[in-house]
């Protein structure tokens, strides 16, 4: 069995993204195949431009990246970095890079499907698993969200997780050099889920601006499906052929449960409707508890719960977030509750406004018996955006 490294980041709003992104560096070790990460790349910028970056040179040295210009002067040009050594860097490597400001910045690799940039060059079959890896991780929302990857190259490999059950899409081509029609080929296929437990910035709702299209829709595939596509595993593709290229190094996506809190079973407050929430609508005025049923859980115990909410007060307001769950034996059921302290959900700048809080409450149980209550404080509560269960 494969040892994989799950990155463990805490989410942010669209206002903060660069900040909360551009340093991250929390991992921890886990036992399994494939591979475990989160997205939040708003864009890809101009990787085949001018922009301080040579795939001939090492990211590491000077004519690699340089840093006094191009990527390494805007915020999200040293976020498209921060994506860069993630996907090509394994983890326990590190650079650093300075901007036109003399500020150092620290970019730690992760998923390392091509250590051999770090110093050296990175040749065609590098630029596609690059590719792949940065498309994968592109939200244009900026939210961000945990995501489980399946690939043929080694540094990912193959493994479904029983917490991830939506196989989203798959992502490939080259962002790097132009083909011979002087375009990009940056390419994606929808996955049987693409459109279950959607997500803001992700593949099943709308997008906007996106480097990559879907070659395979037509008058018979209409969904865009990956059926093109050959595959040694029924867990994604292991080629995905687009004219007369085949490329080599998919990588597929697969997405955890979601909830919407206006879709609670048992609601404490009002539903509202709300421009930046996801599905354009939150829980508002939260009173009484308020739980959200149908949980699967893939083990029994603990398990990540990300709450996005929203808080327009200039004071923090605080929830409780339990895991409570039903588990049968024969004809018995046993409830297990656990009560977990109040926690505090900080001001997001304004009801409109979502951030996001990353908890582990225990309680689960291995199946779909399990729900997820919040019970308001005392100085009222956050709004309610949705919720994804690791």
């Amino acid at each position: 069995m494969e040892t994989r490294w799950k990155l463990l980041v805490a989410a942010c709003s669209l206002s903060v993204v660069t900040a909360c992104s551009e340093n991250t560096d929390v991992t921890q070790n886990e036992e399994g195949a494939a591979t475990g990460s989160d997205n939040g790349l708003q864009a890809v910028n101009g990787l085949n431009t001018y922009n301080g970056l040579n795939v001939y040179n090492g990211l590491n040295t000077y004519n690699g990246l340089t840093s006094y210009n191009g990527l390494m002067s805007t915020a999200g040009g040293r976020m498209t970095v921060s994506y860069l050594v993630r996907c090509a860097l394994p983890v326990g490597k590190k650079i650093t890079k300075q901007d036109a400001n003399n500020n150092w910045y620290t970019y730690a690799g992760a998923i390392g499907l091509a250590p051999q940039w770090e110093t050296g060059a990175c040749d065609s079959s590098c630029q596609e698993a690059i590719s792949a890896c940065m498309m994968a991780h592109i939200n244009t929302s900026g939210v961000h969200i945990p995501l489980w990857l399946d690939s043929p190259m080694t540094a990912i490999g193959w493994g479904t997780n029983a917490q991830y059950p939506n196989r989203e899409g798959t992502f490939f081509g080259n962002l790097f050099t132009p083909n011979s029609a002087g375009t990009l080929d940056a390419f994606y296929c929808n996955g049987p889920g693409f459109d279950k437990d959607t997500v803001p910035g992700r593949l099943g709702v709308a997008q906007g601006n996106v480097p990559y299209s879907n070659p395979y829709i037509n008058s018979v595939n209409t969904v865009g499906d990956c059926r093109a596509c050959g595959s040694t595993t029924t867990d994604g593709p292991s080629t995905c052929p687009v004219a007369t290229k085949t490329f080599r190094s998919p990588i597929t996506v697969y997405r955890g449960q979601t909830f919407q809190g206006e879709n609670a079973t048992t609601k404490g407050g009002t539903v509202v409707n709300c421009s930046s929430c996801s599905q354009g609508k939150r829980l508002s005025a939260i009173k009484s508890i308020t739980k959200i049923t149908g949980v699967y859980a893939a083990t029994t115990g603990s398990h990540v719960v990300i709450v996005y909410y929203t808080n327009g007060d200039s004071v923090s307001h605080t929830m409780q977030v339990d895991a409570e769950s039903d588990s049968q034996s024969g004809s018995t059921y046993t409830a297990q509750v656990t009560v977990s302290p109040f926690v505090s959900f900080p001001p997001t700048g304004g009801w409109d406004k979502v951030n996001s809080i990353l908890l582990t409450p225990s309680g689960f149980y291995a199946g779909t018996t399990n729900s997820i209550k919040f019970t308001p404080g005392t100085g009222g509560a956050p709004d309610l955006d949705w919720i994804e269960i690791e």
